[in-house]
């Protein structure tokens, strides 16, 4: 049986038998990682999981903004807390922020009614640039853990490929960083429930 717990270094290295178990999430239920794991972590962790996978990947304490989490042929990439690209799965995704992107100016602060645009590549099905618009409304404070988070709800569509859903984002309301989200990046791959954990830097709160 393929195992879902990824024990990983400073340089994110996944194991083959991880790369394959996200290749089978629609298969039976796969291992769960130890809660007391992803609870009591040592460095920055972002916990992916879905339906019937989880992995736990590793990033060098105090990591921010743009991180590469990577695999041995597989890559996992967020930026700000939203996934902008995934490599060597079924699906390959690359969507990066627009400019004016308020992932990018702070998503804390997002007025209900914004909209952003942002150009999609799927390169295995060879589509490039297809549109996507982007809808955002606040949601209430909701307790995740011990924690009150700020929901913001993202609205998505693509209608050039006949595509929507609805992601899900809770913000710690005193630092603005992603802590949990729900994510669907493309038709054809699974909803992703990822969690991060961030440690301070040195000299710094969390």
């Amino acid at each position: 049986m393929l195992c879902g717990l990824l024990i990983l270094t400073a340089c994110n290295s996944l194991t083959s038998d991880t790369i394959r178990s996200f290749r089978l999430l629609f298969d039976e239920d796969r291992n769960r990682i130890p809660a007391e794991r992803v609870n009591d972590p040592r460095a920055d962790t972002l916990l992916v999981s879905t339906a019937s996978a989880q992995g736990l990947f590793i990033a060098p304490p105090g990591s921010h903004g743009q991180i590469q989490w990577r695999g041995v042929t597989e890559q996992l990439e967020t930026d700000n807390g939203r996934i902008t690209q995934l490599v060597g799965m079924d699906v390959d995704v690359l969507v990066p922020l627009a400019a004016n992107d308020p992932f990018r100016s702070g998503l804390i602060g997002v007025a209900d009614g914004t909209r952003i645009s942002r150009l999609v590549d799927l390169p295995l099905t060879y589509q490039t640039g297809l549109h996507q618009e982007a809808v955002y409304y606040r949601g209430p404070l909701e307790a995740i853990g011990q924690q009150s988070l700020q929901r913001i709800d993202e609205h998505i569509r693509m209608e050039q490929i006949g595509f929507q859903t609805t992601n899900y984002y809770w913000l710690d309301p005193d630092t603005g960083r992603v802590r949990r989200s729900i994510q669907n990046p493309a038709p054809g791959l699974p909803r992703f429930d990822l969690l991060f954990t961030h440690q301070p830097a040195r000299g710094k709160q969390p």
